[in-house]
């Protein structure tokens, strides 16, 4: 018995094209693979670093001083005089403690017992006003006293409710004429006075304390999250053009 193979010729102006060969089309898919793998690395990461600049337990706070009087408003005949004492001038310090996380302060998380304090380089005269936002918790005890170094605000242990705050506004005397123009004698040179300093001492356990400045930039984690989705919309379009590239 005789086995024939027959071939047939390819139709004339027939066109059809080859079919790609499965290396091809595996060596795609691989870099594909690879591009994906490569974007989900990169979000991983960027999720990693904004979680450890944003740990669970974080206590935020910040504080502004204010100067009540100046130089033009004594040249007008101003004076501050509080409880008969004249002033050479007066400040109010301004400071707002929140609890940035998503659990509860307790009593039981202060230390041995000891209460926050906010130490203020300067003389406090009188608390002015207390504020607690998205709390419906038993207020706290707030003293006045004061230190060798100036003047402190102490907070007692209390439940701190999570997303809540306590704003706290104090009236300061300007003992150092922070808030006055001098002079050297001999140069004439001006002598410029800080402002009172603030610090915060915290005896929450397992508690970050961050301060918050307003006027600063994004975090650097913000940052860092921005360029990672950056890099991942663009990976993505390098994979779409590389398949619309392949199969077009």
């Amino acid at each position: 018995m005789t086995n024939l193979l027959l071939t047939l010729p390819r139709a004339a102006g027939s066109d059809v094209a080859d079919a790609p060969k499965w290396t091809e089309v595996g060596g795609f898919w691989v870099a594909v693979a690879m591009g994906v793998i490569a974007l989900v690395a990169i979000v991983v990461t960027a999720l990693v670093t904004y979680r450890a600049a944003r740990p669970k337990r974080v206590l935020r706070w910040q504080s502004k001083i204010i100067p009540i009087t100046d130089d033009r408003l004594r040249q007008v005949g101003l004076g501050v005089i509080y409880n008969d004492e004249r002033l050479r001038g007066a400040l109010t310090a301004e400071v707002e403690l929140k609890n940035d996380c998503r659990k509860d302060f307790v009593s039981s998380d202060f230390e041995e017992g000891r209460p926050l304090e906010v130490k203020i380089e300067g003389r406090i005269l009188d608390l002015l006003n207390v504020d607690f936002a998205n709390s419906n918790a038993p207020r706290p005890s707030i003293e006045l006293s004061h230190d060798n170094n100036g003047g402190v605000i102490t907070i007692a242990p209390s439940l701190f409710p999570a997303g809540s705050s306590i704003s706290i506004r104090v009236l300061l005397a300007d003992d150092k004429g922070a808030t006055t123009r001098q002079f050297a004698v001999f140069s004439g040179h001006e002598i410029k006075i800080a402002l009172p300093t603030v610090q915060l001492v915290s005896p929450i356990r397992d508690v970050l304390v961050r301060f918050y400045d307003p006027d600063r930039r994004r975090s650097p984690a913000m940052r860092i999250v921005a360029a990672a989705v950056s890099f991942f919309v663009g990976g993505l379009a390098g994979v779409a053009g590389a398949a619309f590239s392949h199969w077009a």
